[in-house]
C-alpha cells in the first residue's frame, strides 16, 4: 500500500501476523506499491529478503500536471536498516516449488506500451519504461498457472505469456491483479480482450489499474469467469 498506516489497517482488518512472513516481492517501485515496505519489515521482527529489480530504487517520476516523485519513499539502505535483504534480480527468482517471479518481462505485443513515466539515467530525463515491474507466477499442480500482476506495466499479456515460457506451462489457470489498462484506448483493450480469449483462463480477477472501461469488457467477454477484486478478497486455488 501507499503508505504504513494503509498497511498497518488492512493487516489488522484481516487478522494477519507479519511475523508469518518469510518473503516479500515488490512488483515495482511505484509509492502506491512499496509506502508499506518499511512497516511491513520491522512488523516481522527478524531478517526477510527482499525481491526486486536492480532499478527498484532509481528517481521515479510523472508530470501530473508539475513533476511529482512516484518512486519508492526510500533507499536500500533503509530497507536493510529495517531488516530487509535486497536481492535485486533482472532473472525470475524462486520463492518455493511452484512459486517465482518473473524478473524483468520481455515486451512483444505490438498493443500494450508503457507512457507518461520518467526517471533519470545517465545525467539525462528520460522515458521510463518501467523494466522494474514483474509479477508472481503460482504454478498450480493439476489446474495450471495463476499470475499475479501488481500493474503489469509489462503488459498482461506479455506477462502471462513470459509466465509461459519460464515456466513451461503453456495452461493459464487464473490472471489476477492490475492491468494497467486504465488509459487504454478501446482498440488496445479489445486486443487484450482477444489475446486472454486465446488463453482461455479459468479466473480473471481484474482491480486496482486495469480501469472501469477495461473491467467492464473483460467482464462482459468472459461473463461469471471474471470477478473484479477489492482490497481484502481471498481466493483460494
Amino acid at each position: 500500500g501507499p503508505t504504513p498506516e494503509d498497511l498497518l489497517h488492512n493487516v489488522d482488518a484481516m487478522g494477519i501476523n507479519l511475523q508469518n512472513v518469510n518473503v516479500i516481492a515488490l512488483s515495482h517501485a511505484h509509492y502506491d506499491h512499496t509506502g508499506g515496505l518499511i512497516e511491513a519489515l520491522k512488523q516481522t521482527k527478524k531478517r526477510v529478503p527482499v525481491i526486486a529489480h536492480p532499478t527498484v530504487f532509481d528517481p521515479k517520476l510523472k508530470i501530473m500536471p508539475h513533476l511529482r516523485l512516484i518512486g519508492a519513499p526510500f533507499k536500500s539502505s533503509v530497507v536493510e536498516s529495517a531488516g530487509g535483504v535486497p536481492l535485486l534480480a533482472t532473472d525470475p527468482v524462486k520463492i518455493a516449488d511452484g512459486i517465482t517471479t518473473t524478473g524483468e518481462v520481455p515486451r512483444r505485443t505490438a498493443f500494450e506500451s508503457v507512457r507518461g513515466f520518467w526517471t533519470v539515467q545517465d545525467r539525462s530525463f528520460v522515458e521510463d519504461r518501467m523494466i522494474d515491474d514483474q509479477s508472481l507466477v503460482f504454478d498450480v499442480e493439476g489446474k495450471g498457472l495463476v499470475v499475479v500482476a501488481g500493474c503489469a506495466h509489462s503488459g498482461i499479456i506479455n506477462t502471462i505469456k513470459y509466465a509461459q515460457k519460464i515456466t513451461d506451462n503453456s495452461r493459464v489457470h487464473a490472471v489476477l491483479g492490475g492491468f494497467h489498462l486504465i488509459s487504454a484506448d478501446a482498440k488496445s483493450i479489445q486486443a487484450t480482450v482477444n489475446e486472454l480469449e486465446k488463453l482461455d483462463p479459468h479466473f480473471i480477477g481484474p482491480c486496482h489499474c486495469t480501469g472501469k472501461k477495461a473491467t467492464k469488457k473483460i467482464t462482459e467477454t468472459f461473463e461469471d469467469r471474471c470477478c473484479p477484486l477489492h482490497t481484502g478478497d481471498i481466493i483460494e486455488f
